[in-house]
């Protein structure tokens, strides 16, 4: 009999797990069962022995809080473009529209798969370019894991071996090729105002999967309802030596719904009166060409259909497409200055 290696996160009688992830190497199959629950019942699990160094985790915070703690005028040399790369300011992105009555209260530096060897990185490695380096072979090992991950999907999926089997995604995430996916650093600084307004508006992430680390300070919340219906909002804790990963867009189209893209969004916690809130997010989208059509799966019905329509209109698109689609949608970049 297979040991279960979850543990989990609770609030109320929703569970946030945490998978052991070494599992993976020993009985993927077991591991897949593990994250594919996780995925279809609240979208969101933490991993712990997931083979990144914790040292190197630590060393790109500090990084970060090097880069955040330079005056503005500095940090706005590189501002937010179109091609999703550069810093963000303070308000200058507005995740939940519909919603919100000002921007985001964070600020953040955006570096993608091609711009890691260049000026973009440079500039947030304060021209360190040992450490450019070192963001640079970050990047990579969050992307082999989350291949990793994917491979768990696709097992959890029951992809026939005919179609790519536990490799399906692969040729869909490639390294060399393409995409959105995007190494995010974001800075949350001390706060004073409404305790009750959101410091990164509700939302689902754009792409396939999101990794991401916490520091020292919780405020991400999950939004249960969807499956939880008396549970709305679920606190996603910082839980020493783990990557949280949550499912994104890309999976909840793939699945026609099996696998859900859970909204969530960043409150306000007390110890920001005296300190800043940090944060990782590697956000690992597919190649642009990609087409977000059902994936080749038993467990994926037409019938299910139903339960994505929130996506429809992304079916449409490719996963370059649908990305410029949704960053138009929060980001106004003739608007981005330090001084919104």
């Amino acid at each position: 009999m297979t040991q279960d290696t979850t543990t989990t996160h609770a609030s109320g009688n929703v569970t946030i797990p945490v998978i052991d992830f070494s599992l993976f190497a020993s009985d993927p199959e077991e591991c897949a069962r593990q994250v594919g629950e996780a995925s279809q019942n609240i979208g969101f699990f933490y991993l712990k022995n997931h083979g990144l160094s914790q040292e190197l985790i630590s060393r790109m915070f500090d990084t970060s809080e090097s880069f955040f703690q330079r005056p503005l005028e500095s940090k706005n040399k590189h501002l937010i473009a179109p091609d999703n790369t550069g810093y963000s300011p303070m308000k200058s992105e507005t995740l939940d529209p519909e919603t919100q009555t000002q921007g985001d209260l964070k600020e953040a530096y955006n570096t993608r798969k091609s711009t890691i060897d260049d000026d973009v990185t440079l500039y947030f490695a304060q021209g360190d370019k040992m450490r450019q380096a070192e963001i640079g072979d970050f990047f990579k090992g969050l992307h082999n894991l989350a291949r990793s991950v994917m491979q768990c999907f696709a097992i959890a999926l029951q992809v026939p071996e005919a179609a790519g089997g536990r490799h399906y995604f692969d040729r869909s995430h490639e390294w060399d090729a393409h995409s959105g996916t995007t190494l995010r650093f974001l800075h949350y600084p001390k706060q004073t105002g409404d305790p009750n307004t959101p410091l990164a508006g509700s939302h689902t992430d754009y792409g396939s999967i999101t990794l991401l680390m916490q520091k020292d300070i919780a405020g991400l919340e999950v939004q249960a309802a969807r499956i939880h219906k008396n549970v709305p909002w679920v606190a996603a804790p910082v839980i020493p030596n783990t990557i949280l990963v949550n499912i994104a867009d890309h999976l909840q189209m793939w699945t026609n719904g099996l696998l859900k893209s859970t909204k969530h969004r960043v409150m306000y916690n007390p110890q920001q009166l005296e300190h800043s809130r940090y944060s990782i997010a590697c956000f690992i989208h597919a190649n642009d060409k990609a087409r977000l059509d059902p994936i080749p799966s038993p467990l994926i019905t037409q019938e299910m259909r139903a339960e994505g329509v929130e996506f429809e209109e992304g079916r449409n698109m490719t996963a370059g497409e649908y990305l410029r689609w949704r960053l138009d949608q929060t980001y106004k970049y003739d608007q981005v200055s330090g001084t919104m």
